[in-house]
């Protein structure tokens, strides 16, 4: 069994803090104050380390604004938000015994006739095996199971919401929620057991492969067959570049001075699921390190 006790570093911490600042700025335009007044005083440290990269404070104005990298760091974490959608988000509630997928209306609190939970979040289990599966590859990506859990409480709005939403970004207490996530979740080697009929071991990675295969095809047929309807409990990520042109568009000048690739600052899950991109071992190109 490994060791399921794996804390976040402070460099994680300060990124996924940054990107939510962002998104705050950008999509919900709730900019800092120059004087960063009430509950804003608790992001002058964050301010600080980034100012002049991510934001900045124009000539005369009252409120930080966002760089042109850190439009391009938004776009970047919209775009893994939407990929946390598309290949993650099936997997909050699955029916091991059944082989079945939560759908919005299950009941979460459900259990069997000896009293076990019915349905398990693997997305942390799911996160594990697809970066375990690029380790052994020798692929080198941004994706790890913190985010999907930091992911995994925006979608579902349990941060942001409430006003001091600016300390959380820097309270300890918040960070070893999101560890605890990932701590106390089923990991792959968790779902290892013994066939009772042929008395055959099977591993958690092969129960993982089955899981995540059924999970793509499940993926396929609520897409095919979504309404748009939103029920306000759940949060979806905005709107954002959702093919290469329009960041070559956008962006050329920078992501050619930073060194970085396109491919990281769009996503069009639609294209994905129609393309067949989609398999047990797929890392989208949004996580790619840079």
């Amino acid at each position: 069994m490994s060791d399921k006790t794996i804390q976040m570093d402070q460099e994680l911490k300060t990124k996924l803090a940054s990107r939510f600042l962002l998104y705050r700025m950008i999509e919900d335009e709730d900019s800092p104050p120059v004087l960063l007044s009430d509950d804003y005083k608790f992001l002058e440290k964050l301010l600080d380390e980034h100012f002049d990269e991510y934001w900045t404070i124009e000539e005369g104005a009252e409120y930080y604004s966002p760089t042109r990298k850190g439009e391009l760091i938004y776009h970047n974490f919209i775009a893994r938000w939407w990929d946390f959608i598309l290949t993650y988000d099936i997997f909050a509630g699955v029916d091991l015994g059944e082989g079945e997928f939560a759908d919005e209306d299950a009941d979460w609190e459900a259990v069997d006739d000896e009293g076990r939970p019915i349905w398990e979040d693997l997305r942390v289990a799911v996160c594990i095996y697809k970066q375990r599966l690029a380790e052994e590859e020798g692929s080198k990506t941004d994706l790890n199971p913190f985010m999907i859990a930091f992911m995994s409480l925006l979608s579902e709005r349990r941060i942001g919401i409430e006003k001091s939403w600016q300390f959380d970004l820097v309270s300890d207490e918040f960070w070893k929620e999101v560890e605890e996530i990932v701590n106390t979740n089923l990991w792959p080697e968790d779902l290892a057991y013994i066939d009772e009929e042929t008395g055959e071991e099977i591993s958690g990675d092969d129960v993982m492969l089955d899981v995540i295969e059924q999970g793509i095809e499940e993926t396929k047929r609520r897409w095919e067959e979504e309404d748009d309807d939103d029920d306000g409990e759940y949060l979806n990520p905005p709107d954002s570049m959702t093919t290469r042109k329009q960041v070559v568009e956008e962006y050329e000048e920078e992501v050619i001075d930073y060194g970085w690739g396109y491919d990281p600052f769009y996503y069009n899950p639609y294209a994905v699921i129609g393309g067949g991109l989609l398999t047990a071992a797929f890392i989208g190109s949004v996580w790619l390190a840079f």
